[in-house]
């Protein structure tokens, strides 16, 4: 059993070597970092403001791992890649300062 926990606990607490590269992705698919006038996330969501929605590439943010996109108004969404959202919010905030 503690073998079993031990390896759930390193699969969540991980570092993604590739970390950088997937937030540049996302950056790009939400068109850019100009594009970004606030980023945030709770557990599972990522929760950017953009300026124009028109810029979003939803296909890329898919084919870069997020399970699902939800709309809330004509500035928010929700951006949900599991438990990897704050490490992408965490890295985007540091590209937008």
């Amino acid at each position: 059993m503690f073998a079993a926990l031990r390896k759930i606990f390193t699969a969540l607490t991980r570092v993604n070597p590739n970390l950088e590269q997937e937030a540049d992705i996302i950056i790009e698919a939400l068109g850019g970092i100009a594009n970004i006038k606030e980023i945030g996330a709770c557990a599972t969501r990522l929760r950017p403001e953009l300026y124009d929605m028109s810029r979003l590439n939803e296909k890329a943010l898919k084919d870069n791992g997020a399970i699902g996109i939800v709309h809330v108004d004509s500035h928010h969404m929700q951006i949900i890649y599991g438990l990897k959202a704050n490490s992408y919010a965490q890295c985007i905030e540091q590209k937008l300062n």
